[in-house]
């Protein structure tokens, strides 16, 4: 009963941590993401476009996008809407978290009889920790919350169908093995890809606890042959057989896998403090000013990191018999972090990455309890009241910490504030500064002073985008832009395209076109797009910043009139990314040039490969028909 007590009362503690911020704004790739959500409850596109038509991952992620469309219709296209269903999700994974906990610990001699009251700690932890703001006040860290509700699940049944095999119920256990497991994890995977880590897990839960049993072995063999092995062969067998396809992005990033493999130990430490010891101030989304690692002793923490971890690693191995949730925490954490800290050309740091590792992490300290003797020589308190205090004292400073943090997220500003004041050398920090100038306070110098430190930084890609924003600036305050002022932003392009010009571009060319940009002409704007693909003749076309560019690049051209150019940059961006859009924009030009057959010959691949609900894919492509009708 106690132990019901302390998650329940958590629950509750964690719905008033963070009442305050549910209100807050839409973030970051909220509105990309839920636009098309906003589209459906205006009747402009159907729930099929929503659901399956997300570019996120490699799945689409279509339970996640699901669950959007049911907060919108419950609530309305708003943050809070999003943020109070992620609330939810975050509960939900509290309960089906300690569901697992309680059954690993009991699994654990020394913690058994102690199992429901000490996986009620970790939980109530897990639930009020301040890291986990930044999952459940982000509108699209749903898809995260998901996928880490639907591991869990799957860990519940895989250690359900454990016990059942230790009790000789063959007939239960081979359902949910076979069965039921799969279905969570392939709903996980829809929510988002880490999922992948559930089988990965498994195998941790069955060597922290069940490595001397021998019952059913063939099965044990089978369940992992199937759901780990044979998948990471396949994984194995697709990066050797097409290795570029994954590393690709490599192209777009300025650090390459073996320096993202070096950073990423420093960043696991550095989140293993943060969880064992937030430190409010510093936490947030602002964090793409994490250096990368250029050298095993550059910095010589890169070096510290990988020995910290090896030997916390060799440490839990030793006391894997007496600690085996030490054991399993720590393994947990690491497994957990096994996609997204891994060759994945992902940005290098991000505290939603946390939100199923840091589960781990809290078990493997809670763990360490079975290390105590069993009589602590204490004067003052019992070992139940010291561990009250101990345990109380971290739970009201996550509390709080959260419910601040909260606070802060609350409001556009305070959020900006924090962030700039501990990392001001943060592009994501100082283009949000530029955007609230302007549309929140109507203060174009606002946006010039964040444009001004950009161009002052050290980074020469964060260069490029200040002069490029700058100049967009200038188009909207009316001042005089002549091609020289963006002869000055190509000039310092970097020989490989970014996702970090791309928007800048974007927001530049559309400007242009919507209201014009003084004596900056589109045909102008188009050449300095095309200097800037020229510097990066040696990036991969199929990087998707790059044909990105390209598509950008052919727009503004057909704008400008100059319809072979535009041709052969859409040529390019079709053949590179298979890009539906970068299809329909070649047929369309096809069809103005008179390419008849060419244009009949592309809509005819397209009409195979559109989807009968994408609206607006099929009034674009109907677009080209007219044109073609005309001739």
């Amino acid at each position: 009963m106690l132990a019901r007590l302390v998650l329940l009362a958590a629950m509750a503690l964690a719905v008033f941590a963070y009442w305050a911020g549910l209100s807050g704004p839409f973030i970051f790739d909220d509105l990309p993401n839920l636009s098309p959500v906003e589209s459906w409850l205006k009747g402009e596109i159907s729930w099929q476009s929503v659901m399956f038509g997300n570019q996120s991952g490699m799945m689409g992620r279509p339970l996640s996008m699901a669950s959007f469309l049911l907060s919108a219709e419950l609530g309305g296209h708003t943050p809070f809407a999003y943020k109070f269903g992620n609330l939810i999700v975050h509960l939900l994974c509290g309960f089906i978290g300690w569901q697992v906990v309680r059954r690993l610990l009991a699994e654990d001699p020394r913690l058994a009889a102690r199992a429901d009251l000490l996986a009620s700690v970790v939980v109530a932890l897990w639930l009020l920790h301040p890291i986990n703001a930044s999952t459940v006040l982000y509108s699209v860290q749903r898809m995260a919350q998901l996928s880490t509700l639907f591991v869990l699940l799957s860990l519940w049944t895989y250690l359900i169908a454990r016990r059942q095999l230790i009790e000789g119920k063959l007939a239960a256990a081979l359902p949910s093995l076979f069965v039921l497991f799969p279905v969570f994890m392939l709903a996980g995977l829809m929510s988002k890809e880490n999922a992948a880590v559930a089988p990965a897990l498994c195998l941790v839960i069955e060597l922290a606890y069940f490595l001397a049993r021998a019952e059913h072995k063939r099965i044990r063999q089978a369940f992992f042959a199937a759901f780990l092995v044979l998948p990471l062969l396949a994984a194995v067998g697709a990066f050797l057989f097409a290795p570029s396809k994954l590393l690709v992005s490599y192209s777009e990033r300025d650090f390459t896998l073996i320096e993202r493999l070096m950073t990423q130990p420093r960043v696991l430490m550095d989140y293993i403090f943060t969880i064992l010891i937030p430190r409010t101030p510093l936490m947030g989304l602002y964090t793409d000013d994490f250096v990368p690692s250029r050298g095993l002793f550059a910095p010589v923490t890169t070096a510290i990191s990988i020995l910290a971890l090896l030997v916390i690693s060799a440490l839990a191995v030793k006391l894997r018999k007496r600690a085996p949730s030490f054991f399993a925490g720590w393994f947990f954490f690491l497994v957990a972090h096994g996609i997204e800290s891994s060759i994945i050309p992902l940005e290098l740091y991000f505290e939603h990455r946390n939100y199923l590792p840091a589960l781990g992490l809290i078990l493997a300290v809670v763990g360490l309890v079975a290390l105590l003797p069993q009589e602590l020589p204490l004067n003052i308190f019992t070992p139940k009241q010291l561990g009250t205090l101990i345990v109380g004292g971290f739970a009201l400073s996550f509390l709080f910490a959260t419910a601040g943090r909260a606070n802060v997220w609350a409001a556009p500003d305070t959020m900006l504030e924090q962030g700039l004041k501990h990392h001001p050398g943060s592009m994501r920090a100082q283009l949000e500064r530029a955007t609230m100038a302007l549309q929140q306070h109507a203060n174009p110098q606002g946006a010039y002073d964040a444009f001004a430190d950009l161009l002052s930084g050290s980074n020469p890609r964060y260069r490029v985008v200040g002069r490029i924003s700058w100049v967009t600036l200038d188009c909207m305050t009316g001042k005089t832009v002549t091609s020289t002022d963006l002869q000055r932003a190509v000039s310092q392009a970097q020989p490989s395209l970014s996702m970090a010009e791309v928007p800048a571009l974007r927001l530049l060319t559309r400007f242009s076109r919507e209201r014009g940009c003084g004596q900056l002409t589109d045909s102008m704007i188009a050449d300095g797009i095309v200097t800037m693909l020229d510097r990066a003749s040696n990036q991969p076309d199929q990087s998707r910043a790059k044909w990105l560019t390209r598509f950008l690049a052919a727009e503004t051209l057909l704008r400008a009139g100059r319809s072979e150019d535009a041709q052969k940059q859409a040529e390019l961006a079709w053949k590179a990314s298979g890009d539906l859009p970068a299809g329909v924009l070649l047929s369309q030009i096809y069809a103005s040039r008179k390419m008849k057959a060419e244009a009949q010959q592309l809509v005819g691949m397209l009409e195979k490969r559109i989807k009968p609900y994408d609206k607006q894919g099929l009034a674009e492509l109907a677009k080209t028909r007219t044109l073609l009708q005309q001739q």
